[in-house]
């Protein structure tokens, strides 16, 4: 994993840039990066979206396809990658999940995380949760299950 010297979120190594802001490991920022956040619902209206792992949106030709219509009222207003956070003393932190590779041991237990984020309706307020990395946590469940 490493660390984006931009806006500190985690990356899979096989990343070459960060998923939330498209900077490069190397603190390069792509000024045409365009999350998610950053499309507006009107202007891909009905049509999916594919959430990539660079966190990019772009039109399906691939696997995860993710429309931005709520799953509960049918609602186009959806409020995309909302920043989960706990607070520590009067500090934020993002809030995540963490995967151990040896649960039971005392001290080193070998922890991988992911960065949780929610999508909310404006409508009706239901809201789902999605982590950041789940292909890489899933990797590693199952790397640890066998072991």
């Amino acid at each position: 994993m490493w660390e984006c010297c931009k806006c500190h979120e985690q990356n899979e190594e096989t990343f070459s840039f960060c998923w939330s802001c498209g900077t490069s490991n190397d603190g390069i920022e792509d000024k045409s990066f365009q999350g998610v956040d950053e499309i507006a619902p009107s202007s891909i209206k009905g049509q999916p979206v594919l959430v990539t792992s660079t966190g990019l949106a772009e039109y399906p030709d691939q696997q995860k396809v993710e429309l931005l219509v709520c799953v509960k009222c049918g609602s186009e207003n959806i409020i995309p990658n909302v920043r989960i956070v706990t607070h520590i003393e009067e500090f934020k932190k993002d809030l995540q999940v963490e995967i151990y590779e040896n649960p039971k041991a005392l001290i080193f237990k070998g922890t991988h995380t992911g960065t949780l984020t929610a999508y909310i309706c404006g409508q009706c307020g239901y809201t789902e949760m999605y982590i950041s990395n789940p292909q890489y946590l899933l990797n590693q469940y199952k790397k640890n299950k066998k072991n």
